[in-house]
């Protein structure tokens, strides 16, 4: 029997490192009131837990691209994860709402140590064919993540205790760091200038290109959350068809694995176009169509937008990086939490009808952008 390749082994790994990072976004969600009522603390002290593991993990994803420049991508993403069980560990050891507080916040930084710097690591191992394949990957992963760490922790906390969510993925860092340490090799070293970070992160927002990637990438984690959160205020069926329609969009990630075929035939831009493009109509469509069977088929028409959305962006921002490519990826990274940070409360605040709209406008101006990043790269092409 042929042996798995480096490439198939280390797309296996990073795509669970990816699942079980991404999925501690999300465990809080479920267990707000359980947690609350173990400790005898007030339930918006769990909230704010979230909202400064949100915080920390933001500000991570800004630093570790650029500190893997110097220090090498494996080194990151291996003791990233070892670090990540350790402070995983700490918040299931929580007794109140300053060690609640302390050990979420470590838990952000740690956590963030993977996203960037493994798609900066795919750039960095493997050709474009491969690289296309693994980020696909990486990024499927953080969309099973948004079911997978709710279902998780609501099953952990309800069958033994809240403790025990905390204790289940730290130990599965734990083994996720043993397999990296022996399995993952060194990228090769980047050719980087040394330049203070904020003036390289300047220089990149001020790349028109890389601007225009930027401003769709705010939309997309907004997007789609916004759009779950506002079903999930909309819908007044039984809780089980909720469920359906949640899990059912999972289906709609399987498009990515036609990524790559995708740009080989289309090309980046125009496969952004065609996934912005389902996302626009699937918004709109939902403001004329609300039942229960609509909500299912474009609920997975939106996720299939968004998975074959991500993907193509990231290939982008690479691309336009250049040299700066980590640090790019960095900046992508942060401004994707940004948007997600924002959806709950313009969900809350819009009617189910107004958060379709903004969706499809939204999707409806990212293919403007496209077009001109387009006529940028012809007018280029031209004048070489």
């Amino acid at each position: 029997m042929k042996s798995m390749s480096f490439f198939q082994k280390a797309s296996i790994l990073l795509t669970l490192c990816a699942i079980m990072v991404a999925s501690n976004i999300y465990t809080l969600i479920p267990i707000y009131s359980v947690l609350a009522d173990d400790l005898s603390i007030a339930e918006s002290h769990v909230v704010l837990a979230g909202g400064l593991f949100t915080f920390f993990y933001a500000c991570g994803l800004l630093s570790f691209g650029p500190v893997s420049d110097f220090t090498g991508r494996r080194k990151i993403l291996v003791f990233g994860l070892l670090a990540s069980a350790l402070t995983t560990l700490a918040v299931g050891f929580s007794v109140g709402s300053l060690s609640l507080w302390i050990a979420r916040s470590l838990q952000g930084i740690t956590l963030a140590t993977f996203a960037s710097v493994a798609f900066a690591y795919s750039y960095d191992v493997f050709n474009f064919r491969q690289r296309t394949i693994l980020v696909v990957l990486i990024n499927t992963g953080f969309l099973i993540a948004g079911i997978f760490g709710q279902v998780a922790s609501a099953f952990f906390s309800d069958v033994l205790s809240w403790n025990s969510v905390f204790f289940f993925f730290s130990a599965l860092y734990f083994i996720l760091f043993a397999v990296a340490f022996f399995l993952l090799k060194e990228s090769p070293p980047p050719a980087t200038e040394r330049k203070p970070l904020l003036k390289i992160f300047f220089q990149l927002l001020n790349e028109p290109r890389l601007m225009k990637c930027y401003v769709i990438t705010f939309s997309l984690l907004f997007a789609i959350i916004a759009f779950y959160d506002s079903i999930g205020r909309f819908f007044d069926g039984p809780a089980s068809d909720l469920l359906m329609i949640r899990l059912v969009g999972l289906i709609g990630a399987s498009l990515s694995l036609f990524t790559g075929k995708l740009i080989d035939r289309w090309g980046e831009l125009r496969t952004l176009m065609f996934g912005l493009a389902i996302g626009s109509t699937s918004a709109f469509m939902l403001l004329f169509f609300h039942s229960t069977v609509a909500l299912i088929v474009f609920s997975i028409l939106f996720v299939s937008s968004i998975s074959l959305v991500i993907p193509t962006v990231i290939t982008l921002i690479g691309f336009y990086g250049s040299k700066q490519r980590a640090k790019a990826l960095s900046l992508y990274s942060f401004i994707l939490l940004t948007g997600a940070s924002l959806a709950p409360p313009a969900a809350a605040l819009l009617p189910f009808s107004g958060v379709m709209i903004l969706l499809s406008s939204l999707f409806t101006f990212n293919i403007v952008l496209c077009i001109l990043i387009q006529k940028k790269a012809f007018q280029t092409a031209k004048a070489g």
